[in-house]
């Protein structure tokens, strides 16, 4: 996948949170130690919590907004406003692993396909925000 390009294939929650919790792990490994609540930690255990959670004052994915205009994807890319790029201080997402992140918002934060459900019971269906 190039820059900037979305998946070839459907990404579902699974995937995201994958994602969302390495980026958590390479954090923890670089500076060694647990993240300050609402300063560094992207972790959510369900796109329900996601798609409630509220990033610096600003909630992280409002309904009817694309992907990259969300304050999400905005802070993980670049920063916003006085904050920088997150997780703060990095390390941080690759380009690829921000384009399934924008895939899915735009395709509207879909749970995971039948085939695709796992222990927690995530699977079929989009969230609603």
């Amino acid at each position: 996948m190039d820059d900037g390009q979305q998946p070839a294939q459907p990404v579902y929650w699974p995937r995201v949170k994958t994602i969302l919790d390495d980026i958590m792990a390479r954090w923890e490994a670089r500076w060694g130690r647990e993240p300050y609540p609402g300063i560094h930690e992207y972790a959510w255990e369900t796109p329900q919590q996601l798609a409630a959670a509220v990033l610096s004052g600003y909630r992280a994915i409002e309904p009817g907004v694309p992907a990259r205009e969300t304050h999400l994807v905005r802070s993980l890319a670049r920063g916003v406003g006085g904050f920088g790029k997150m997780p703060l201080h990095g390390p941080f997402l690759s380009n690829a692993e921000l384009e399934e992140i924008v895939a899915w918002i735009d395709a509207g934060m879909p749970a995971g396909s039948p085939a695709d459900t796992t222990e927690d019971g995530c699977g079929g269906g989009a969230v609603s925000v």
